[in-house]
């Protein structure tokens, strides 16, 4: 028994082999030494790269903003002109630019330019040859300037020669009419340019009868008219110099027309209804990508640990929306007096009735407030350039692509997002010396065991055996 009970405690001793999946434990302790380390570099990367991701959501919000204020720095956008006339039939509106100034304005027309008309003589058909086949000029003269219109052989038809002024580029132009008359019924009909100056002659040989007394239908003659009591006289009936931003197209003779400028605000309110909506939607932005308990997907609360950066962005866009214009008129100075104002949360509210009243009779204090008055400005001009393009340059700041704090923020991300997937890369060749390290000396231990196992299979047998020769006795 004695035997026996020290051949047992041998073989326990021992035991039976491993039995260990030596390739999975190895696995899991390198796992379990370096996944911490991991764990820690890859949640870092994460973190930098929903910060790039909100960086970028930002800019995109801040450069809308930009945008608001772009479209309020140009005094002829801020308006709609409207021109209205108080009798159409006579001077009717052909257009309204934004150069336009509200106003009022008596027009009397008295003599309505013209242009010189005169036909030819009378011809049986449009294909009548009148030079028997062969070539001729036409010459016409007009304010001090001879033009030599040519026919060609074959064409010295009234139908030709119709063709011929038409294509000449002279400033002439024909018509062919027929009239009707039984025998000879067509005749060309030819018209100069308008205005009093462009009276014209014209010869040809063969003589197509333009100059038979006649045959003028009507003469050159200008426009004249009176605008707020000031002469005025044009070649043309379309007239864009005699009222600032309105071209005029008369009609008729007629007195007393009385034609109202005035400016269609609604324009601007809406532009600057848009600057509040969007500095609105870049605080609730700011707000989501600040907050670490924000629930927004990917970016909620990606900043929570750049508050500099996020306080630097709230300041410049305050900045933007409260600033006093470098163009303040009368009593018109920054966008409160226009009805913008700020609210306890720190979003912007638009007032309209304050507005509107602002607008009802200083409109053009507030064009000069928001552009100096200014079209098509630049940012090399020295000049002061009115509260848009001041805080433009103050939002444009922020966006400078060399030292901007977005462009030194997204750097600094992108930079430190190469260093973590370098240590992330590291890393994990880390975990392949460690896995092998372990998978190595598990390895030797299996080697061990297995000589082990050998080893107590033969003591077993020789104690076995010893067992037996005692029984025998």
């Amino acid at each position: 028994m004695a035997t026996s009970d020290v051949a047992s405690s041998v073989l326990l001793n021992m035991g039976n082999g491993s039995g260990i999946d030596v390739i999975k434990l190895a696995r899991d302790l390198a796992d379990a030494e370096m996944m911490p380390q991991q764990d820690r570099v890859t949640r870092a990367k994460t973190d930098t790269e929903a910060a790039i991701s909100a960086y970028a959501v930002l800019k995109y919000n801040v450069e809308l903003l930009t945008e608001q204020f772009n479209g309020l720095n140009d005094a002829q956008e801020l308006a709609t002109p409207i021109a209205v006339s108080s009798n159409t039939p006579a001077v009717s509106i052909g257009s309204t630019q934004g150069s336009a100034v509200s106003g009022s304005h008596q027009i009397d027309v008295t003599q309505l330019a013209a242009s010189q008309r005169n036909r030819s003589s009378e011809y049986t058909s449009s294909t009548e040859s009148l030079n028997s086949g062969s070539a001729f000029d036409i010459t016409v003269t007009s304010n001090g300037s001879t033009q030599t219109i040519g026919v060609d052989a074959g064409d010295d038809t009234p139908a030709g020669v119709v063709a011929a002024i038409n294509a000449s580029g002279t400033g002439f132009t024909a018509t062919l009419i027929d009239t009707d008359t039984a025998g000879t019924n067509y005749r060309i009909v030819l018209q100069g340019p308008s205005g009093e100056d462009n009276a014209f002659t014209i010869s040809s040989t063969p003589d197509l009868g333009f100059h038979t007394a006649g045959n003028q239908l009507q003469s050159a003659a200008n426009a004249l008219l009176t605008v707020d009591g000031m002469s005025i006289e044009r070649t043309s009936n379309t007239i864009s110099d005699a009222i600032s931003g309105v071209t005029l197209n008369l009609n008729a003779v007629a007195s007393g027309t009385s034609l109202q400028v005035t400016n269609d605000t609604t324009t601007l309110k809406e532009k600057l209804k848009e600057l509040v909506a969007t500095y609105n939607v870049v605080q609730v932005v700011l707000n989501e990508l600040s907050d670490p308990a924000s629930t927004e997907e990917e970016v909620g609360g990606a900043l929570s640990n750049d508050m500099a950066f996020v306080r630097s962005v709230r300041d410049a866009i305050y900045a933007a929306v409260t600033t006093d214009s470098s163009t303040p008129s009368g009593d018109v100075s920054a966008l409160r007096d226009l009805g913008i104002e700020l609210t306890k949360t720190g979003t912007l509210s638009f007032n309209e009735a304050t507005y509107d009243e602002v607008v009802l009779n200083n409109f053009s204090d507030v064009v000069t407030m928001l552009s100096a008055g200014t079209t098509n400005q630049s940012a090399y001009d020295g000049a002061d350039q009115g509260l848009a393009f001041d805080s433009m340059e103050v939002i444009n700041g922020l966006m400078d692509s060399m030292d901007g704090i977005f462009a030194v923020r997204e750097d600094t991300a992108t930079q430190q997002l190469r260093t973590y997937e370098d240590r992330l890369l590291a890393i994990e060749l880390r975990m392949e010396k460690v896995y092998q390290s372990y998978l190595k000396q598990f390895s030797v231990m299996e080697d061990l065991v297995n000589t082990l196992n050998g080893t107590r299979d033969y003591v077993k047998q020789q104690l076995d055996s010893i067992a037996n020769i005692g029984q025998d006795n």
